[in-house]
């Protein structure tokens, strides 16, 4: 379930960092529009708690919120490299 949850997490996370402004045009080089921006948002808080849920379905709903704030740690980190080291491809 662990497994699960990262994944559901860092789709999430993905989701959410596209519907920002900014990052939007750093990975895709355009901007967004605001209904797309707002169905980004919405799946990508759904995809985290869904996260939640994977990992109380696992471990139960105590050790279940602790191991998903570790979990959601990791599923960040990819995101925050890539952001930092990977330069953005170019457009033409």
């Amino acid at each position: 379930m662990s497994l699960l949850s990262w994944l559901l997490a860092l789709a999430g996370f993905t989701l959410l960092a596209l519907a920002m402004e900014e990052h939007h045009a750093w990975a895709l080089g355009r901007e967004i529009e605001r209904p797309r921006q707002r169905l980004w948002r919405g799946l990508g808080f759904a995809l985290l708690g869904l996260s939640w849920v994977a990992a109380a379905a696992g471990w139960g709903p105590a050790v279940g919120t602790v191991t998903w704030c570790g979990v959601l740690s990791v599923a960040a980190a990819p995101l925050v490299l890539a952001r930092t080291y990977v330069t953005p491809p170019r457009r033409r």
